[in-house]
């Protein structure tokens, strides 16, 4: 299993703030809203007409979540809240979460690594901990989400209307399953599409679907442009 994206922290220091994920286009092709679908080409089955109301941002990120614990609470619970952060940050959109460490604890010990699990509405999502040699008074930290990321199809419909629906009107999306465990940071081989014309031809444009430590990500992480 590949390595994917890495946290590092100091202990008693929260890790990571989630955000939102970009999206990409083709630089190539001008996207006019009104242009007209295309007659030929391959089209996607999912229609998408409207904005997902669950999609998460980084305001309401925290509401998805249990309380934030205390500065005084033990590591290994902070820990685990952060690692659920990220899990639902990566999802999109909320759901119902729970996490543990083997063991029951994360070990403090340099170079051991301790694996967690998030479950995220049932899926298991991996996770690890690793503390490096102290440096004075300090514990370095890297959490590191073992390659794996969290796809959830409203995130995909919802992000590919929000980042989209101001540069083509038909917008479109391949099936795909409602909750699924991915690679991180690679082609998912799903797709969002919209109607695009180039040197005045109409034609679908494909967009790659991918996750990052953000959530979904369309293309090469870049806005789309109207022309």
């Amino acid at each position: 299993m590949g390595i994917g994206r890495t946290f590092l922290g100091i202990a008693l220091v929260a890790l990571v703030t989630a955000g939102c994920g970009g999206s990409g286009s083709d630089d190539n092709a001008s996207r006019p809203a009104d242009t007209a679908p295309p007659k030929s080409g391959k089209e996607l089955p999912v229609a998408i007409t409207s904005a997902e109301p669950g999609l998460l941002t980084v305001k309401t990120l925290l509401r998805a979540l249990p309380p934030k614990p205390a500065d005084d609470a033990a590591f290994t619970e902070r820990v685990l809240w952060t690692m659920r952060k990220q899990t639902v940050a990566m999802a999109g959109v909320p759901g119902k979460t729970s996490a543990a460490c083997g063991g029951g604890k994360v070990s403090e010990k340099p170079g051991v690594a301790t694996r967690c699990t998030v479950t995220y509405n049932g899926l298991k999502v991996p996770w690890s901990i690793r503390f490096d040699e102290p440096t004075g008074d300090l514990k370095p930290y890297e959490i590191t989400d073992a390659g794996q990321a969290v796809l959830t199809a409203k995130s995909v419909y919802g992000r590919f209307w929000r980042e989209y629906n101001r540069v083509s009107k038909h917008l479109r999306c391949g099936r795909m399953p409602d909750l699924e465990l991915v690679p991180h940071g690679k082609d998912t081989g799903h797709r969002g599409q919209y109607a695009s014309a180039v040197d005045g031809e109409a034609r679908w444009a494909d967009v790659p679907v991918s996750v990052g430590e953000h959530g979904v990500v369309f293309g090469n992480g870049r806005s789309p442009r109207s022309s």
